[in-house]
């Protein structure tokens, strides 16, 4: 199984864990009571060495919430952040080198209310 898809299927159950929200989905759904999360880009880049394949990935988690504050969404964004830092260190084949938070960002969506921003990257090597 590549790198990308077994961390996009670790990624999901881990924040099928988050408490507080009410689902998890891969796209913006038309339908859905907020908050909500969304799993949305992924960049994948070589972080191989010589005789190893590696991958870094970037990976996007989108919490959409219609609070009156933006206290509830920044609070969202950290259990993101704590279930994703918490991935099991092997996955599909391949050993996690690290998980770490790159940027996370809350900001108005208009009239629906708040988003907030979850940037994470992550490494591992390919076992074997």
């Amino acid at each position: 199984m590549s790198f990308e898809l077994a961390v996009e299927e670790a990624v999901l159950a881990a924040l099928a864990t988050v408490e507080g929200t009410n689902g998890v989905f891969l796209e913006r759904p038309a339908r859905a009571s907020t908050p909500y999360l969304v799993l949305s880009e992924m960049l994948s880049s070589d972080w191989g060495a010589k005789g190893s394949d590696g991958r870094e990935l970037r990976i996007t988690v989108k919490v959409h919430d219609a609070a009156e504050s933006w206290t509830r969404t920044a609070g969202l964004q950290g259990a993101v952040t704590r279930a994703i830092e918490e991935l099991p260190r092997t996955i599909g084949g391949w050993s996690m080198g690290s998980v770490v938070l790159v940027r996370a960002r809350t900001q108005r969506d208009g009239a629906r209310g708040w988003l907030g921003t979850v940037e994470m990257r992550v490494r591992g090597m390919e076992l074997g």
